[in-house]
Order: structure tokens, then sequence, then C-alpha cells
């Protein structure tokens, strides 16, 4: 029974190691989605942006607010449009300045406030790589570790827990008595 469980030990530690060294890689890929959404929705602001700068002083809220306004429902609806792509923009630029933050500044991102819709797309469409940096190395150990510990516990607890259910019969006795 203790070689089943070295092996499975064993097994838990590599496939820490497996899942530790995607990490830096799915963070990276997630990255670089983030990055080209921010690229296209600055395209899609600019223009917006250039006819608030002429005409508003800048100030893209007076342009969405002027269209709102606006008796014509078509020109109401431009304005309804305008906001869904400046608040998407204000969305995706701020979570491009909290993944930047700082080096777990990623890590923390997309793990606690990622922007949904790109972390289930890189999910879906990720292509596991491994990266060989002392990143990849670092994270891989330290979550197959982790795993192993939580592994061990695991087995300790669970061995508690049957000793406390099923005590054995087997009581120790002091046979050994001053006469």
């Amino acid at each position: 029974m203790k070689k089943v469980l070295d092996y499975l030990k064993l097994g838990v530690f590599v496939f820490g190691i497996l899942v530790g060294i995607q990490i830096p890689g799915f963070i990276d890929q997630y990255g670089k989605n983030l990055a080209a959404r921010v690229s296209e929705s600055d395209n899609s602001i600019g223009e917006f942006q250039d006819d608030a700068d002429n005409y508003f002083g800048g100030d893209i809220s007076r342009l969405i607010e002027y269209y709102s306004s606006n008796v014509d429902p078509v020109i109401t609806s431009g304005g309804e449009s305008i906001e869904a792509i400046f608040n998407r923009n204000q969305l995706l630029v701020n979570a491009q300045l909290q993944f930047n933050q700082s080096v777990f500044g990623s890590y923390t991102h997309v793990l606690i406030s990622p922007v949904e819709e790109i972390r289930n797309e890189v999910w879906t469409n990720y292509s596991y790589t491994i990266v060989l940096n002392a990143e990849a190395i670092l994270l891989g150990i330290s979550v197959a570790l982790l795993a192993l510990a939580l592994f061990e516990l695991t087995i300790f607890l669970l061995g508690m827990t049957l000793h406390i259910l099923h005590p054995s019969n087997k009581k120790i006795s002091n046979n050994n008595s001053i006469s």
C-alpha cells in the first residue's frame, strides 16, 4: 500500500508541475488578447474622440450627450452606440492598466478581476505551450509542492477520520508493576 501511495504522490507532483508551467503561457495569451482588443477599441473610439476634440473641447461625454439629446431617433441611437463603444474602451483600458500594474499584477488581474469574455475566449482557444523560463519553472515547482502538500493533508485527514470512526480494539496495557 505504501508503494501505491508513493506513486500517487509522484503523480500529483508531476501533475502540479505540468499545470504550474502552463500558467505563464495562459497569462501571456490573455495579455496579448487584451492588448489587441484595447488597440481595436482605441481605433473604434478614435473618430468620435476627434469629433469631441473639434467640437466639445475633447470631452467625449458632451458629444454623447449631444447625440442623445437630439430629437432624431437615428442620431439618438448613434449616441447610444458611441456610449457603448466608449464604455467598452474604458473597461478594456482599465483592465490593461491593472494587468500591467506589476509583475504579479497580471496574475492577480486574471485570477480576481479579468474581463470574463477575454478569459473565456483564451481558455477555449488556449494552445498548450511550455515556456521554460525562470518564472514558469518557479511557478511549476510551487504549484507542484502546493498540490503535494494538499494531497498529504488530505491523506492525513482521511486517516485521522478513519481512525476516529473505527478505533482499533487493541489496548496498550502496562504490565510493569512494582511488587
